[in-house]
């Protein structure tokens, strides 16, 4: 069956002489594994290559006794050229694409983590700090994947009376109080100002995301804390971290 759909591209390699494998996260299928033949060379069929976190659109014929399908079809909607012209946006456009291949099962439909990956790429291409976008992204794929940490009260006792001496369990995901956290290794301070930041960004629209505020102080707690937690419990070593490390001094 021949499908067209909005896709964004997670992975590109060359295969053979002129062709290309691509997974791609679509709006209607999820992620997508295919191939374009012909793509690459003078004398391709396309009129440019499918680059590594594009929006096109795509045409491709379905067939799920298939694990890649047959891409026929490929118009660039958006470039997000701003990402491409720095660097530090361009390692974080490919730490996005990388965690959602990583973490999203093939063929399952799930409109939400499209719309994130792709509100986030814009929110990238904007004049937002590029290190909140990435804990805006981080936090969203949290609640989309149901691993978002509780906040509000202790995963320990179930207390709501929180002092401002709280921890952040990583091993059951969320908020603990001072006695609790005694009892518990992995855990890690966490100040009211993290926590509040990372509640509003996981109920708020995409509409009222770019107007939540953080100071450095609590982004560089946010950041910490969220690192140690998706090492922890998705046992993932995203290369593009590495690179950030290395590279983003």
């Amino acid at each position: 069956m021949i499908q067209t759909d909005e896709a964004i591209v997670l992975k590109r390699r060359d295969l053979r002489e002129t062709s290309l494998y691509l997974v791609f996260y679509t709006k209607g299928f999820g992620k997508i594994c295919g191939v374009m033949k012909g793509v690459r060379g003078q004398r391709g069929q396309y009129s440019a290559t499918p680059q590594l976190f594009t929006l096109n659109e795509i045409v491709f014929y379905e067939n799920r006794a298939k694990d890649i399908f047959i891409v026929s079809g490929c118009e660039l909607r958006d470039f997000f050229a701003p990402i491409r012209e720095d660097l530090e946006k361009t390692s974080y456009a490919s730490y996005f694409v990388e965690l959602i291949n990583s973490l999203s099962p093939a063929c399952e439909k799930n409109t939400q983590m499209f719309e994130l990956l792709s509100n986030s790429l814009r929110l990238l291409c904007g004049s937002a700090s590029v290190k909140r976008v990435a804990r805006v992204f981080e936090i969203k794929l949290l609640a989309l994947l149901g691993l978002m940490p509780q906040l509000e009260s202790c995963v320990g006792c179930g207390s709501e009376k929180l002092s401002r001496n709280t921890f952040f369990s990583l091993k059951n995901g969320g908020v603990v109080c001072e006695p609790c956290a005694q009892k518990e290794k992995n855990c890690l301070p966490i100040s009211t100002g993290s926590l509040n930041f990372m509640g509003h960004i996981s109920r708020s629209s995409w509409e009222l995301v770019p107007r939540i505020k953080v100071s450095a102080e609590v982004g560089r707690e946010i950041e910490q804390v969220l690192r140690r937690f998706f090492d922890y419990h998705l046992d993932l070593r995203p290369k593009s971290v590495e690179f950030m490390r290395k590279a983003l001094v």
